[in-house]
């Protein structure tokens, strides 16, 4: 201890952001995103911290302002930790990310998670209607943010009806509605003027309106607020199919409603980082986008047509780094895509679970039985040029390696966790494939059973009738 008492503070500061136990990887997971801006990430992490804060007063003035810099504000803690650290001069004035949430997702045990939210129901919602109040007075004091992640994906939905006679209807829908109205309406009107990276996950594409409805002044206006950011990340997380959960949001299906996304992108003409992930429909075509001039792009689980991405790219020569996974073409090929990108300053790509829309322009590209063909984890195509591309990307990152880090540069270990990603992609695959085919046979058997039934049961009448329908 004394040793380490007279090193330097700088030096101080960068040992102490070691003193977690590592972080939770999920086992299927061949990427995995480095950390976010400001982020504090790792098992153990803040309570660890929080002990070395203790130690003494040089470990207390060093690891307070790094302790405080990521503040997350869920329904386990409530309102009441927004209030008083936004009411401490000193400490609000560390917080440079913000992250207010139901509760942190967990990397794995999401059953677990999602049972404990199902459980603690009144808790959030009772976290969700103080929120709602308290932000307008606790947001605009966080004057050194600059980046705010605001994540109601599994926010829970009052289902009890209004007290009021008439009409007669779920407090839900008035309940979320005014939820994330005042919650865009806080985000718009605190004048959080460092704040450069929005971070938005709502349920449905429908939710996102909140941020269009603009009754304030210009200064204090969705355009003012999404203008000067540099980041931005939208994901619209659920869907109104069955299964998914929110069936009974039926009147507001992410197909229609994924507009208001698209009217969002176009308030934020100077973003130079962008990540959009969807879930059952949001497609992105050429009027999705306003000219951007990207450094990072990271596209998750939607639909997008080739001349749009193209555009992207061709509008972005400083693009460095590309995620996509998951995203499915409506028309053009994926070679349109990937050949600009492969003669681009690119540095990082990763590609992984792609294809054609089924019932897209170009669903012709896509295979019969994409478990046939070896280069699936990355695209699902029919066409050898695709994956030539493909590969080309992949060689231009190097190459572009080598020439910005010389010798320092590895590239054997490049291609062997490039390798080592593709076959834990593959194996994912394969497990989800067969899966896929056994639940698709276990429903058929169920439904020629329930068929079966149902013949056995007609009468002789019904049965002759039948021959006739």
């Amino acid at each position: 201890m004394a040793t380490l008492i007279k090193l330097p503070p700088e030096v101080l500061r960068q040992i102490v952001l070691f003193v977690h136990d590592g972080t939770i990887k999920h086992r299927f997971a061949a990427y995995e995103p480095p950390l976010r801006r400001y982020e504090l990430k790792g098992t153990n992490f803040r309570s660890n911290l929080s002990s070395l804060r203790q130690v003494n007063r040089l470990f207390h003035g060093i690891v307070t302002p790094i302790l405080f810099q990521h503040v997350v504000i869920c329904y386990s803690s409530g309102t009441q930790r927004l209030q008083q650290l936004s009411k401490s001069v000193s400490l609000r004035q560390l917080v440079r990310r913000l992250e207010i949430c139901i509760k942190v997702r967990p990397v794995e045990n999401f059953g677990d998670y999602l049972q404990g939210l199902k459980q603690d129901k009144k808790k959030i919602l009772r976290y969700l209607s103080q929120l709602a109040v308290v932000i307008h007075t606790a947001l605009p004091r966080f004057s050194n943010v600059r980046v705010i992640r605001v994540d109601f994906e599994d926010i829970a939905y009052n289902l009890n009806l209004d007290p009021n006679p008439w009409p007669r209807r779920c407090c839900w829908e008035e309940d979320t509605t005014n939820l994330f109205e005042s919650l865009a309406t806080a985000l718009r009107r605190a004048q959080l003027n460092k704040l450069d990276e929005l971070d938005l996950s709502f349920p449905l594409a429908y939710d996102f309106g909140c941020f269009l409805e603009d009754v304030d002044t210009d200064d204090y206006s969705a355009k003012a607020l999404f203008k000067d950011l540099k980041y931005l990340r939208i994901h619209s997380g659920r869907a109104t199919d069955d299964g998914e959960g929110i069936e009974f949001r039926y009147l507001t299906p992410n197909q229609e409603f994924d507009k208001y996304i698209r009217q969002l992108l176009h308030l934020a003409p100077n973003v130079h980082s962008l990540a959009l992930k969807g879930s059952d429909f949001l497609v992105l075509d050429d009027s999705a986008f306003p000219p951007l001039h990207l450094q990072s792009l990271n596209l998750q689980s939607l639909s997008a047509t080739s001349d749009a991405l193209v555009s992207l790219v061709q509008q972005s020569p400083a693009l460095e780094r590309v995620i996509i996974t998951g995203v499915y073409l409506e028309s053009g090929t994926w070679k349109d895509i990937l050949v600009p990108l492969s003669q681009s300053a690119i540095m990082f790509f990763y590609i992984e679970t792609c294809g054609y829309q089924m019932e897209g322009e170009s669903a012709h590209f896509r295979p019969a039985d994409f478990a046939d063909h070896p280069d699936a984890p990355y695209i699902e195509t029919t066409e050898a040029d695709d994956i030539d591309a493909c590969e080309a990307v992949f060689r231009r990152v190097r190459e572009n390696k080598k020439r910005k880090y010389g010798s320092d540069y590895d590239e054997v270990a490049d291609i062997k966790l490039k390798e080592d990603q593709r076959e834990l992609v593959e194996f994912k695959t394969r497990v989800l494939y067969e899966y896929v085919k056994r639940q698709y046979n276990a429903d058929e058997a169920t439904d020629a059973e329930e068929s079966g039934d149902y013949s056995d049961s007609m009468t002789d009448s019904e049965s002759e009738d039948s021959d006739f329908v």
